[in-house]
């Protein structure tokens, strides 16, 4: 009896509505390796990780390739963006596993990594999975600047300048407007992003949440008016 190492994650809620949650996923490796007579030695678990991330780079998915290569199992997924949404990701772990003679399984795609075809038929899987990442990734950030339009709430804290008010709609906070004006005029004028962050920090203005203010915090209040 061969052995199989099983690979799941999810990065979202809506995910697991979808049937994509993590349990689902580990009875379908299950359910496939039971049909196949394959022995399930171990489920490797990445969850609340988008499929961006490179598989080596991920906590679980780290190790789940150090065990694969020591032991050459068949490595089942219950759907083949599970394990990448980059086709480079893709092409190269596909052919690190040719190097090792792993088998990989993709349960809802039918993919048999065997041969060259189904190789082929994985990468161009992988280009629409990478696809379909940079389209949910923009039609976010068009939201996202909807919302900012509209001054409504995007995230759980507010920005310095602006405070939540009815219905989680921004409004402005007159205090630190005034501190917002100050920054702008400094910044016309060629002042440097940590001269700004020294010269507020000096003049003990409070930034929103951290404890000192940071080239970075002025950068975003710079962005954010322009």
């Amino acid at each position: 009896m061969r052995n199989a190492l099983g690979y799941v994650r999810v990065s979202t809620d809506e995910q697991a509505e979808r049937g994509l949650g993590l349990e689902a996923q580990r009875q379908r490796i299950q359910a496939y390796c039971e049909m196949k007579g394959l022995r399930l030695t171990a489920i490797f678990e990445d969850p609340g990780l988008s499929g961006g991330k490179p598989l080596g780079s991920r906590s679980a998915g780290g190790r789940f390739l150090a065990e694969a290569r020591r032991t050459k199992p068949v490595v089942v997924v219950a759907r083949l963006d599970r394990l990448f949404r980059s086709v480079a990701d893709a092409a190269q772990t596909i052919a690190d596993f040719d190097r090792y003679g792993i088998e990989l399984v993709a349960i809802a795609e039918g993919f048999d990594m065997t041969n060259p075809y189904g190789r082929a038929m994985a990468q161009m899987a992988s280009a629409f999975a990478e696809l379909e990442l940079a389209m949910i990734r923009e039609r976010t950030r068009a939201a996202m600047k909807v919302k900012r339009g509209r001054k409504e709430r995007i995230s759980g804290h507010a920005p310095f300048g602006w405070d939540f008010g009815l219905r989680g709609r921004l409004v402005e906070n007159a205090h630190e407007q005034k501190t917002v004006a100050w920054i702008m005029k400094l910044h016309r004028r060629g002042e440097s992003l940590r001269g700004i962050a020294k010269r507020l920090t000096d003049r003990g203005v409070e930034p929103k949440r951290a404890s000192r203010w940071l080239h970075s915090s002025v950068l975003r209040i710079v962005k954010r008016r322009a």
